[in-house]
Parts: structure tokens; C-alpha cells; sequence
């Protein structure tokens, strides 16, 4: 009589692995691997693979109510949070506007009468827009050299100005360290697209404050200036309309947070 083991070939093994058998074949090819340990482990290990690659490729289960309430709770969680965070950032600058405010409405200890609400450029701007000029008398001249390359750790070891991040569109025409009232500042020209010539200067205003950015006509030209800290930073542009240049000035303070 043929032993059972001796009826079970290859194809049975691949059968029993890919559960084509029905129940009494599978007993015959379980007894024969419970008498040959190579072979058993063989399909032990087919079958582990068989099971992985199932899991795999299976779609993951549709999260219950419960799991959908914790998820939806930790993103507002998560939004609530970044909210706080934004607000935290602005307190010191909401602080400086009520102050600002209250001066200008006449209720606080600092208040401004009606009688000198025209004011002179701010110091900050006027160095900016001298600066500006400079530049303007500079850039023809064929025997004042041009840099065209910013070196901020220098600029920064040499003068104390952290500068922002400027957009990667635009191009370097001049760039100097420029003396002013308030100390040495850094004068930038770019050539920055629809705002044509784009010039930004920075300098330590001597004193501790955040203003946020905003615009100013000074003559023909729209002036946008913001401080973070102790430095101040003007953009004066030579085309371009003040809701473009406010843009562009906000874009800049975030880059120095």
C-alpha cells in the first residue's frame, strides 16, 4: 500500500498554501509535513509571505464614530493652538498700537494735539530716502564699483542689521554700507520686476520698538517701513502702487521672526 506521504508532490504543497484543497486533502498534507520538518517549514514560510502580501495590499479599515471624533478633535486642538501662538507673537505689537492710538486720540499721557498731526518724515525714512539718492548718483557712475552679491554674516558682524529674506526673483544692482544719523546703515538696489527699481535700506534705529509695516507718500514716491527690535527697515519703490508695496513689506517682516 502507498504511504500518504509518498502521494503528496510539489503541486499539493502549492495547492494546500493557496487553500485549493478541500478538508480531507488538507489532513493528507498535514500529516505528510507533520513527518518532514524541511517541507513544513517551507510552507510555513510560503504562507507567511502569502499573509503579508495580503496585508499589504488590503485597504485600510474605515475609521469608527470614536476615531473620527479624536481626530476631529485634535485638529481643532491643533488650529487652536497655532491661533494662540499668532496671537502670543502680536501682543507686543498690539501693545504699541493701543499706545499709538491713545496718543494720537489725546487720551493717554503721550497724547498729540491736532496742531502737529503734519510731521517731517521719520528720522529712519529720511536716511533712507538720502541714502536712496546716493544710490541714484552712484549707479551711472562708471568708476564707482557695483556689488552685485550679498554677504549677509559680514553685513551683519560689521554693522549689527540682520537683513530679510528677499525674493529670489529679484536682482542685485548695488549694494553699500551707507552712513546716516543713526549709525551705519545698509543701502540695497534691486531690480525687482513690476516695482522696477526697488531700493531697501536698513539701520539700527538707536531705540526698541515693533511698528508695523506700512506705507507713506513722500513726494512722487510710495515709502513702506516697518522696525522689528532695534532695526528699521525702508522700501521705497520707483513704479508699483502702495497695496503692492505694503505686500512686499509684510512678506519681509515675517522672514526676520
Amino acid at each position: 500500500m502507498q504511504q500518504a506521504s509518498d502521494a503528496i508532490s510539489e503541486l499539493d504543497l502549492n495547492a494546500y498554501v493557496d487553500d485549493q484543497l478541500d478538508d480531507w486533502q488538507r489532513l493528507r498534507v498535514e500529516e505528510y509535513l507533520s513527518h518532514q520538518p524541511d517541507a513544513a517549514a517551507r510552507v510555513m514560510q510560503d504562507l507567511h509571505l502569502k499573509r503579508e502580501l495580503r496585508l499589504c495590499f488590503a485597504r485600510a479599515p474605515e475609521p469608527n464614530s470614536a476615531q473620527r471624533a479624536a481626530g476631529l478633535s485634535l485638529s481643532r486642538a491643533l488650529k487652536r493652538d497655532e491661533r494662540l501662538r499668532r496671537v502670543v507673537r502680536l501682543v507686543p505689537v498690539g501693545a504699541l498700537l493701543l499706545a499709538g492710538w491713545l496718543a494720537n486720540e489725546g487720551l493717554g499721557p503721550l497724547s498729540v494735539g491736532k496742531v502737529v498731526a503734519s510731521q517731517p518724515p521719520h528720522p529712519v525714512v529720511a536716511a533712507a530716502i538720502s541714502a536712496r539718492e546716493a544710490s541714484m548718483i552712484r549707479l551711472p557712475m562708471r568708476s564707482q564699483p557695483q556689488i552685485h552679491e550679498l554677504d549677509r554674516d559680514e553685513l551683519r558682524a560689521s554693522t549689527g542689521i540682520l537683513l530679510p529674506r528677499f525674493d529670489s526673483n529679484w536682482s542685485i544692482r548695488d549694494a553699500q554700507v551707507f552712513p546716516s544719523p543713526q549709525g551705519p546703515g545698509i543701502e540695497i538696489v534691486f531690480d525687482a520686476g513690476s516695482l522696477g527699481r526697488l531700493n531697501h535700506f536698513a539701520v539700527r534705529s538707536g531705540d526698541f520698538a515693533v511698528t508695523l509695516p506700512h506705507v507713506e507718500q513722500h513726494g512722487a514716491r510710495n515709502v513702506a517701513w516697518f522696525q522689528i527690535g532695534e532695526t528699521a527697515h525702508v522700501l521705497i519703490a520707483e513704479h508699483g502702487d502702495r497695496d503692492e508695496l505694503l505686500k512686499i513689506a509684510e512678506d519681509l517682516s515675517s522672514t526676520l521672526y
